[in-house]
């Protein structure tokens, strides 16, 4: 019965893509476009080459075009909906309802990504029809271990961002901390716009100690068949301790925030 509480959330979050069909379109219409744009720069930069660093040139476009996919499970998302709701007030109709609020919002979180990526199989079809990239394809051994940090990576982004949300607690500008924390910081840093390989070895060694690599560029690290066997278990032991920390911090927020939460109003 709890159980099917939150299917009721999902269901109703599915219709309200319906409803907001036009605002989904073109938002998948803009992360395709984006797409287009950067795969065509990184094609003009590897023209002539058969090496871009450590990687091959099939080898950096699947870094590209399986981000594309994997994007849409990571980093679609509607946790940001949590600092509008915690300013305007509506966050409040939660704390009364027999629901637990951060299920509501996993449950939300989950139509999400499932909506986004039913239609990103499209666009992907698309851009194998456009590009007709080449491919480097995993051992089943390292399939495994992709799908290990894909799952990981989905929890841990979940909790990172629920953080950036539960900031609008103790601030009255809920937009620019979820921008830059949860926009600038997580494109940069979890290796979107460039391999971490390309940064500076301090760069990339402090970086290895925050949530952003586990989110995007270990996953297609281990696709590539570039993370050695015996130093992917470390990684993902990191990766759990990192997601484990999220996770308490965020209930942490939450507890504070709530006895910090006032609202105004009818």
């Amino acid at each position: 019965m709890s159980f099917a509480k939150y299917i009721r959330i999902a269901k109703n979050t599915l219709q309200e893509y319906f409803v907001y069909r036009v605002n989904f379109f073109f938002w998948r219409l803009q992360v395709f476009i984006f797409f287009v744009m950067f795969f065509s720069l990184w094609s003009a930069i590897s023209t002539g080459k058969s090496n871009l660093g450590v990687y091959t040139i099939p080898q950096i476009y699947s870094y590209f075009v399986i981000g594309y996919i994997i994007k849409a499970l990571i980093f679609t998302t509607r946790t940001q909906d949590i600092g509008s709701d915690i300013q305007n007030g509506s966050i409040s109709t939660l704390f009364i309802k027999p629901i637990s609020t951060l299920k509501y919002y996993f449950a939300r979180d989950i139509i999400d990504k499932l909506f986004n990526t039913f239609f990103m199989f499209f666009e992907f079809i698309l851009i194998l029809f456009l590009f007709k990239p080449s491919f480097s394809f995993p051992t089943r051994e390292n399939f495994i271990y992709f799908l290990l940090f894909l799952i990981l990576s989905i929890i841990t982004f979940f909790f990172y961002s629920l953080v950036i949300s539960f900031i609008a607690f103790w601030s009255d500008d809920a937009w620019s901390s979820r921008f830059l924390f949860g926009v600038v910081f997580v494109t940069i840093f979890s290796g979107q716009y460039i391999p971490l390989d390309f940064l500076p070895t301090t760069v990339a060694q402090i970086l290895d100690y925050t949530p952003f690599p586990y989110m995007f560029y270990y996953p297609l690290k281990i696709w590539l068949g570039q993370v050695p066997s015996n130093i992917i278990y470390g990684k993902l032991f990191i990766g759990v301790l990192i997601c484990l920390f999220l996770y308490f911090l965020s209930q942490l927020m939450w507890l504070k925030g709530k006895q910090k939460y006032q609202s105004y109003g009818n």
